[in-house]
């Protein structure tokens, strides 16, 4: 059954007391300058306002002395109000979600403001003759109330808005925090991902006793002194990128037989030894990673083939392609957990390359085909 228009009032209502919509801190927080600004110029526009008026009207002229001096106690007044309210008024209530003590407040200020304009108005003799009847006095309550109300309402609808932008600022910059902490986790993921599958490699030649063994663990020092000291920044230079590939391809051709030295094809076009084009580290070595993981590196005459085109726009496309050996039903290979390294590189394309990046999958039978292209 639908709730009554009555019963949609009253939650309504209670949800506004409740002051959801109001940014909650009780901190005192300094008037920004740009509120001074906006402040001081409405109370200058209307005082230019005033001062037109009375030279536009003849009849009721009055000493320009005699304007300009109400004119700045009731700045001054005005300007007590205003800072009053965004001071102490609204932190102590409205930033506890406090309405009534606001309401409270309100009135506070409006019983202490009116006298005062009163005052002001006397002292100045611009409005001698309305205070001396009683019944014009109370023609002039409504008036100067209504002042006192908007110069409230217009520091609160300041300082509100002074609040959201403050507290969206917070936001961005937090999302920002924990954008970068969860880049560089997902960078750390990537070290023991990288070093679980080379030790492996570097035991499989350890346990044929191959003489190429301390050539691997040599080449695997200069790969790791990369991860943990050239790829902490943001972005590197796409020639010192591709350096590091290099040297991981070395490395894998330690696995190879000597009568296979082109199994492992590398073809970069449009990109010099001292490559400046930035590009997220360790951005590419997870789909170099799987080609050799889930690969056939028997395959002859390329078991794996890579390729990198730069075009003079920026459009880098990054290409890996690895044979996989058809599956032999007589020998069931055991399980591996695998998956980290792609399920970490989309992860990491979605923060640092969002919607500038395309990564295309395929599996034929027999081929393994990988395409990242990074847009500028």
């Amino acid at each position: 059954m639908a709730p009554s228009p009555t019963r949609s009032r009253r939650a309504r209502l209670r949800a506004f007391s409740r002051l959801d919509w109001w940014p909650r801190t009780d901190e005192v927080a300094s008037v920004p300058l740009w509120v001074h600004i906006l402040f001081w110029g409405v109370l200058f526009l209307l005082d230019g306002l005033m001062l037109f008026y009375n030279q536009a009207n003849p009849k009721n002229r009055q000493p320009q002395e005699m304007l300009l001096l109400r004119a700045l106690l009731t700045d001054l007044l005005s300007a007590s109000v205003f800072y009053t309210n965004w001071v102490l008024l609204i932190p102590r209530t409205l930033g506890r979600g406090r309405l009534g003590p606001y309401i409270g407040g309100v009135v506070l200020l409006l019983l202490v403001y009116i006298p005062l304009r009163f005052g002001a108005s006397w002292v100045v003799g611009g409005a001698a003759e309305d205070v001396r009847a009683k019944g014009q006095a109370l023609e002039m309550i409504i008036p100067y109330g209504i002042m006192g109300l908007m110069t409230i309402f217009f520091s609160s609808g300041l300082r509100v808005t002074g609040d959201y932008l403050g507290g969206l600022r917070n936001r961005r910059e937090l999302e920002h925090q924990q954008l970068l902490t969860e880049l560089a986790m997902l960078k750390t993921q990537i070290n023991p991902h990288f070093l679980f599958n080379t030790l492996n490699n570097i035991y499989s030649l350890t346990s044929r006793k191959s003489d190429k063994a301390p050539e691997a663990v040599l080449r695997l020092s200069e790969i790791m002194r990369y991860l943990l000291y050239e790829s902490s920044t943001d972005t590197v230079p796409l020639s010192q990128e591709l350096a590091h590939l290099q040297s991981f391809l070395d490395l894998q051709r330690l696995r190879l037989p000597a009568s296979a030295p082109d199994a492992i094809r590398f073809d970069s076009e449009s990109t010099s030894p001292d490559c400046a084009h930035p590009i997220a580290p360790l951005l590419l070595l997870p789909l170099v990673e799987n080609a050799f993981k889930h690969g056939d590196l028997a395959a002859r005459p390329v078991a794996v083939h890579i390729s990198l085109v730069l075009q003079p726009s920026g459009r880098l496309t990054f290409r890996v392609l690895n044979h996989v050996a058809p599956p032999d039903e007589l020998r069931q290979l055991p399980e591996q957990p695998g998956g980290v390294g792609l399920s970490n590189l989309r992860r990491r394309l979605a923060l640092l390359y969002p919607n500038r990046y395309v990564l295309d999958v395929q599996s034929t039978p027999g081929q393994h085909v990988v395409t990242l292209t990074l847009l500028s």
